[in-house]
């Protein structure tokens, strides 16, 4: 079955759909959504990615990163880069801020652990210094440097701009004959 309406396990009621998991709360007049006519509906719909995908994702990136052990810090980077992409613009649409960040802050103790392994008889602040690098504001990278100083770094999901729907405007038709509105429309 591809939804399920949960209302067990102390969870509100809510559908879970296509990896999503779909909840209304009520909200005040000032956060509530509204209709098509601007009436105020009392709850305000937060769409968000089910626990249970955000579990295999996970555990699809931690196999990765136990499969590499002995490889290369470049080729586990190239291993994840397109796991990580993949998800993340998957759930660009919907609120997955907090989504994001929870997982980079899992995949980064498993890099940590992957890093020790690799060198047991070397203190914390070396292995950190050999496999993060600062780039930009951002102090803490997993990256490595290739041939001819390009830098490699493993994407992370927060980096994933959260572009949501556009809702389409009041009483507008494919078949209206709006043409610029449409064609813009398609072009995003």
């Amino acid at each position: 079955m591809a939804h399920t309406l949960t209302e067990y396990k102390g969870e509100k009621p809510g559908i879970k759909f296509l990896g999503f998991d779909i909840r209304q709360f009520l909200a005040g007049k000032y956060r509530t959504g509204k209709n098509t006519n601007g009436k105020l509906l009392g709850f305000k719909t937060n769409i968000t990615p089910s626990k249970e995908k955000q579990k295999v994702h996970y555990q699809k990136i931690a196999k990765v990163i136990e499969s590499h052990k002995a490889a290369p810090q470049a080729g586990l980077i190239k291993h994840l880069n397109p796991i990580i992409r993949g998800w993340a613009k998957y759930y660009a649409t919907v609120v997955s801020k907090d989504t994001y960040s929870n997982l980079d802050h899992l995949i980064y103790q498993k890099l940590i652990a992957w890093a020790k392994r690799r060198h047991p008889h070397k203190n914390s602040q070396w292995v950190v210094n050999k496999y993060w690098k600062t780039i930009g504001d951002n102090n803490w990278v997993f990256a490595t440097k290739q041939e001819g100083e390009t830098t490699l770094r493993l994407l992370s999901h927060k980096d994933t701009p959260i572009v949501p729907h556009v809702k389409v405007k009041g009483e507008s038709s494919p078949y209206d004959g709006n043409l610029v509105y449409w064609s813009s429309r398609m072009g995003q």
